[in-house]
């Protein structure tokens, strides 16, 4: 058996010296990163990134959330290669630096989650798998969880349901968050409404009621995170290079969305991968009590945590130093386990 050894991850600026850290270093380091791009499903350019360290025998493989572009991880991917990983990121279609989908780049949309599975199988198979590292780990976020968690459970992906030694989900969009309203009798109500507009793509392709094209919005009343240092990092990240904004969801992404997460829970029996699973009590984006019923689902034998970061909101990683200082400690302690 392969000997697993796991280097602790550990934070490497504060908020307080956030700003200078990006532009001294995080911002830097982003540039000497390997970039690329390979060609998706239907002709889709999909960038990526990566580092080789030297000497690493795991790699960590970033699946991110929806709306988001890898220079937005570059701290958290300088910490881990500054530990002793590599590290490989993609942007998923119709987002970032990868192609978009529509004549109008602000519209989050997608045919299919298939093809974001497709293309994150192929950046495994393409980029990843020919590195040769002994140990690969996996770390989703929100909606990059739903992509990558379809590999580790579903029935066509079955090559990928035992690669990673064990699966890191953060906030993980496995039901979206409604309020009072029960997930299921919210989902079924935006399935009702979109089903109404099928017989107009445009409307398909429109933005969803209540989403709106890309906006800076100040930090007061976010929903993201209550770090205003790493909050205004996020904003850095797409005025400096506006072309990486996107706007609201469209009705076809929030129909493929329900359809991939309800996938999800028929398939969670399979899964074969060690599983952390990470929420904020105060995340209104997506639904912790979805993330339980999915964890309690899981085999019984399995590895797996579930973690609560008390006020967390839906950005752990990009979250308060205390906050963000208490997810590391969680993979730490969980990747000691299996080792």
């Amino acid at each position: 058996m392969t000997n697993r050894c796991f280097p602790e991850l550990r934070q490497l600026a504060n908020e307080t010296t956030l700003s200078d850290h990006w532009q001294q270093t995080l911002l830097p380091f982003w540039q000497q990163l390997q970039h690329g791009h390979f060609t998706g499903v239907n002709g889709i350019p999909i960038h990526y990134s990566y580092q080789l360290t030297p000497g690493a025998t795991a790699a960590w493989v970033i699946s991110s959330g929806r709306i988001e572009t890898a220079v937005k991880y570059s701290e958290l991917m300088y910490e881990l290669v500054s530990a002793g990983y590599s590290v490989f990121i993609l942007d998923h279609r119709g987002q970032g630096r990868s192609g978009r989908l529509l004549p109008d780049p602000q519209p989050g949309y997608v045919e299919s989650f298939q093809c974001y599975q497709q293309d994150l199988a192929q950046f495994l198979r393409q980029i990843v798998q020919p590195n040769g590292h002994q140990q690969h780990l996996l770390l989703a976020h929100s909606m990059g969880c739903a992509i990558a968690a379809a590999l580790l459970t579903g029935a066509m992906w079955q090559e990928w349901h035992s690669f990673f030694s064990a699966a890191v989900f953060c906030s993980p969009m496995f039901g979206i968050h409604s309020g009072p309203v029960p997930t299921r009798v919210a989902e079924g109500l935006a399935l009702a409404y979109c089903r109404r507009l099928r017989a107009n793509p445009l409307a398909q392709a429109g933005y969803f009621p209540g989403q709106q094209a890309y906006s800076d919005k100040v930090f007061a009343g976010n929903d993201l995170t209550s770090s205003p240092a790493r909050y205004q990092a996020l904003r850095d990240c797409y005025l400096r290079e506006p072309q990486l904004q996107l706007g609201g969801v469209s009705c076809q992404w929030l129909v493929q969305a329900i359809l991939a997460m309800r996938q999800l829970r028929r398939d969670v029996v399979n899964c074969q991968t060690p599983v952390l699973l990470i929420q904020g009590s105060a995340d209104k984006v997506v639904a912790n009590t979805a993330q339980r019923q999915w964890f309690n689902a899981l085999p019984a034998a399995l590895p797996k945590t579930l973690c609560s970061i008390n006020a967390g909101r839906h950005e752990l990683l990009m979250e308060q130093d205390a906050m963000r200082q208490q997810v590391f400690a969680a993979i730490n302690q969980f990747l000691q386990q299996l080792a």
